[in-house]
This record gives structure tokens, sequence and C-alpha cells, in this order.
């Protein structure tokens, strides 16, 4: 069976998800809405947070974007500071390219 030109990308980037060959080590563990809390988390250290909700979306075929919220819990809830924070992360072929606040920190 002949395979087109076009195919090709495609099954060699479900071989890579798949974890199949030397290219499955490239691949980051865990998901991205999970790196993108854990880039929240060490741009803010000396804030305690608790992540409420994490979500990630295919934009395309190298592009994810993931979106987190918390919650600061080493603040009352009358304090100057907002409690509240979300970032949005960005990720083209697993690799952050764009990295954002969306509410908070200061």
């Amino acid at each position: 069976m002949r395979r087109r030109a076009s195919d090709v990308p495609l099954l060699a980037l479900i071989c890579i998800l798949a974890g199949c060959g030397p290219a499955a080590r490239f691949v980051p563990q865990g998901g991205m809405a999970e790196r993108c809390a854990n880039f929240m988390t060490r741009a803010y250290p000396d804030a305690a947070i608790d992540i409420t909700k994490s979500e990630a979306a295919a934009q395309s075929l190298t592009t994810i974007a993931a979106k987190v919220e918390g919650v600061r819990t080493d603040l009352s809830p009358h304090a100057p500071l907002p409690r509240f924070v979300a970032v949005e992360c960005r990720f083209e072929n697993g690799v952050l390219t764009g990295f954002r606040w969306t509410k908070g920190p200061t």
C-alpha cells in the first residue's frame, strides 16, 4: 500500500505520543496543564497556591494552550492582594513559548 507524503508527519506524531522508539524520550511527563501549573507555582515561589482548575486544548497539530486557576492559601480573605490567580501557557512542539498572568498575582 502506498502512503501519501502528508500521512508521514501524522503517523510520526502518533508514534511519538504513543511512546514508540527513541523519540519517546522527548515527550514531557505529565500533561500540558500540569506543566503550566508547575510554571505558575515556580513563577511565584513565595505564594502557597492550591490549583483549583486546569485544562489544555490543542490549537493546531503542534500548538497547545493551557489555562490554570488557583487560590492563594497564604492570604486571608480580606487581604489587599488578590487571592485568586490564573495563568495561560502556550506550548509549541512541547516547548513553553508563552506565559501570562490572567488574574493576580499583584
